[in-house]
């Protein structure tokens, strides 16, 4: 098969015969897995936030193999690669996993052959369909390395070699549950050009906040045991305080995380937080824009709350959201001197804002409440190493009289 030879080939979609669909079910009657005739493979089914996590996968692989990968050979290393196939039951065909969707966009991005691809699974398993699934998807399998066994035991060899022979590389950590180490987060982000996006499972780590057995494994998840200090919370206080703990940890090693919160499908509840550490402006940046193209201009799946796409106008906040935000920057940095760059760090990765946001937010304070000094002084708008002089209190025209007045 000739694989992308159009924008995103595994986005045609292979519609499947129902009558050749089976399901497996657990104890309890819920469908876990489908088998399919034609298929040596199994298919999971495909969740609605698993879907959301997917196309901003789809959106932001490409850009950040296109970037980084002009001047670079890159790597993708997914810690819990899965079985690699899904069944999305409400348009009856087949969606891939994180690992065939890096593969495809890397190659799309004209990467394919510059760039070194790592596939761990601690279930042989799941490693030996999704290479079924990567021979069903046309995608090549060139530049693949699998590793079967637990991802703290695997991780470690990699790192080591990529502590020696540095390369971009992008870490996709996403367990199914708190067996993941903070540390091992660490070491990843102690290497230059290194991003992870990890899966904090929320709601197992509130399930387990009071449970003496887990206590260990929750001390690794957090890489501290100050989690202890708040075991003891309910609802909200305990979801953001654990939340702002995790996040404060990555702070320690990566320069920009933002979490995106995505709720059970069917409940307002969190399930998890996709973690994303950078130590890059444009990282962050980029992510955040590529879950809010594809989440109605949104940065968390809400779940039933999910907004109504009918009642948006994709991408755009409000003006009154601009205007509040212009507002907030000027009480901040009143009669202080910054470069545009610091205020968007400040905001970037603490705010739902995109960075376009914060752009509009500060050109609205041009001349009534501050001084723009431009490094390029043809420049139209703003860069990053342009000075914002902020005055003291607004610089207020003078009203020009009517001589009928």
């Amino acid at each position: 098969m000739k694989y992308l030879n159009t924008k995103e080939k595994l986005r045609l979609k292979t519609l499947l015969d129902k009558n050749k669909l089976h399901t497996i079910k657990n104890s309890k009657g819920k469908i876990i897995k489908y088998t399919y005739d034609d298929f040596d493979f199994v298919l999971w089914p495909y969740e609605e936030q698993t879907k959301i996590k997917h196309k901003v996968l789809r959106e932001y692989l490409f850009v950040w193999a296109t970037k980084l990968g002009s001047v670079n050979y890159i790597n993708y290393y997914d810690g819990f690669s899965g079985g690699g196939a899904y069944y999305n039951s409400e348009e009856n065909d087949i969606n891939y996993g994180s690992p065939i969707i890096a593969k495809e966009q890397f190659i799309r991005a004209k990467r394919g052959n510059k760039s070194s691809f790592y596939f761990n699974d601690k279930n042989k398993s799941n490693v030996e369909n999704l290479k079924k699934a990567f021979v069903k998807s046309g995608i090549s399998t060139s530049n693949i390395t699998y590793t079967i066994g637990e991802f703290e035991n695997n991780i470690t060899s990699f790192i080591e070699q990529l502590k020696d022979n540095p390369k971009p590389t992008f870490f996709m950590i996403d367990p199914f549950g708190i067996n993941a180490h903070f540390s091992t987060i660490k070491k990843i982000m102690e290497i230059p050009k290194t991003e992870v996006l990890f899966n904090f499972m929320y709601n197992f780590a509130r399930r387990f906040t009071n449970n003496k057995n887990s206590e260990t494994n929750l001390t690794d998840l957090f890489g501290t045991e100050e989690w202890l200090n708040y075991k003891n919370l309910s609802g909200d206080a305990k979801e953001n305080t654990l939340r702002d703990l995790y996040k404060q940890q990555l702070k320690s090693c990566a320069k920009y995380v933002y979490q995106y919160r995505m709720c059970f499908p069917n409940d307002k509840r969190t399930y998890y937080y996709l973690f994303h550490a950078s130590n890059n402006r444009d990282g962050c940046s980029i992510m955040k824009d590529s879950f809010a193209k594809i989440n109605y201009g949104e940065v968390e799946f809400l779940g039933p709350n999910q907004p109504n796409p009918a009642q948006l106008a994709i991408w755009d906040l409000t003006t009154d959201k601009i205007e509040t935000l212009k507002v907030q920057i000027w009480n901040e940095f009143k009669g202080q001197t910054i470069l545009y760059k610091d205020i968007v760090d400040r905001y970037i990765d603490s705010t739902t804002y995109l960075e376009r946001h914060i752009k509009q937010a500060v050109l609205l304070l041009k001349d009534e409440y501050a001084e723009f000094i431009h490094v390029n002084s043809k420049t139209r708008t703003i860069d990053y190493d342009d000075t914002i002089c902020f005055f003291d209190k607004p610089n207020l025209k003078p009203v020009q009289m009517s001589l009928f007045s």
